[in-house]
This record gives structure tokens, C-alpha cells and sequence, in this order.
């Protein structure tokens, strides 16, 4: 005969974390993605624009090495409640989220939302944060130097400029007379 086992008592209010929703990182994947963080925010940095930081900005980056570093459950999961990320980050939790969907927007992080239904309510938990391998991030430099992203920006710029429209030659032939460049001109079309 066997005894029949209780199921184990959660605490209140704890949500189950599936399997895939567990991620382990060594100390050396967590260094690997703040780097990149790190080396993406230089490069999508540009100096005299009036903006502080590049893309993800120094909230970006605080948020991240949050979850990273102190996010981590007991359950092996990364899912610490915006206030948590908030208080440990030393942010508004407005900030934060917008951080985060910055992250999310570069590829860094998955965010999947949990919850539960109780009655005809849709109750939400604390989201579960997966992190994406950073050469899986997406990317407007890929491995170009600065020098050629630049130049590559530079030429974007000019592209979407549109063409001026055509002068008419009367117009044209006017004014180069009325601005003394008349005998210039017509060299010029000689």
C-alpha cells in the first residue's frame, strides 16, 4: 500500500514556471551580453545630437544588468515584478518599461507575460525575461567599422532627400543673366 502524497503548498500568490521558461547563464554568458550591451550603446551613440546615450541609454543597460545580475528566482526563472526591477535598478517603474521595450526592440530579451484566468478576469503575474545570444541581436552595423557605418548613414541621408525639381532653360538662361553669370552659362553648356 502506498501513501498517497499531498501535492506541495506553493506560496500565495507564486505562479509554476514551465520548463522553457527556466534559462541558465554561467557568469561568463551573463559578462558576454553585457558587453554587448555595453559595445551596442557606443555604437548607436551620436555625439552632438543632444540625446544622452545611444540606443538602449544608461536606463537600458542599468535595467539589464538588473535582470541579470538580480533577477534570477528560485524557481530558475528570471521573472522579478517591474517594482523589484524599479527598486533594485533605482528607477520609475515607467522607466523601466520603457527600458524594457528597448531591450525587447534590440532582440536582447524575450518578454513573456503569465497570468491567470480566475472567474472571467484575466489576472496578470510578473513577467518571464529570456535572454537571445547576443550575434542574435538585431542590428544596423552588423560587422562594419564606424568609419563605413557612418558613411553608410551619410548616403541614407542623401537618398532620402528627394532631387530638386527641373528648371526650365528660359528660367535657367534668367537667372544667370539677372546674377551676371550669363557668358558662364552658356560656356558651361558649350
Amino acid at each position: 500500500m502506498s501513501i498517497p502524497q499531498r501535492p506541495r503548498s506553493t506560496r500565495r500568490g507564486s505562479v509554476t514556471v514551465a520548463a522553457w521558461q527556466r534559462q541558465r547563464l554561467g557568469h561568463t554568458d551573463r559578462l558576454r551580453i553585457m558587453d554587448a550591451a555595453r559595445r551596442y550603446e557606443r555604437a548607436t551613440h551620436c555625439r552632438g545630437s543632444g540625446r544622452h546615450g545611444g540606443a538602449l541609454r544608461d536606463t537600458g543597460l542599468r535595467v539589464l544588468w538588473t535582470l541579470l545580475y538580480r533577477g534570477w528566482g528560485r524557481a530558475g526563472a528570471c521573472d522579478p515584478a517591474l517594482a523589484q526591477i524599479a527598486q533594485e535598478a533605482r528607477l520609475a517603474r515607467s522607466t523601466v518599461q520603457h527600458a524594457l521595450d528597448r531591450l525587447e526592440a534590440l532582440g536582447c530579451l524575450l518578454r513573456v507575460q503569465r497570468g491567470a484566468a480566475q472567474g472571467r478576469r484575466w489576472v496578470q503575474a510578473t513577467n518571464a525575461y529570456l535572454f537571445r545570444p547576443p550575434p542574435t541581436w538585431a542590428s544596423d552595423t552588423g560587422n562594419r567599422q564606424a568609419l563605413e557605418s557612418d558613411s553608410k548613414n551619410k548616403a541614407q541621408e542623401e537618398a532620402e532627400w528627394p532631387a530638386p525639381p527641373p528648371i526650365a532653360e528660359a528660367e535657367r538662361q534668367a537667372l544667370l543673366v539677372k546674377w551676371g553669370l550669363a557668358g558662364a552659362g552658356e560656356a558651361a553648356t558649350t
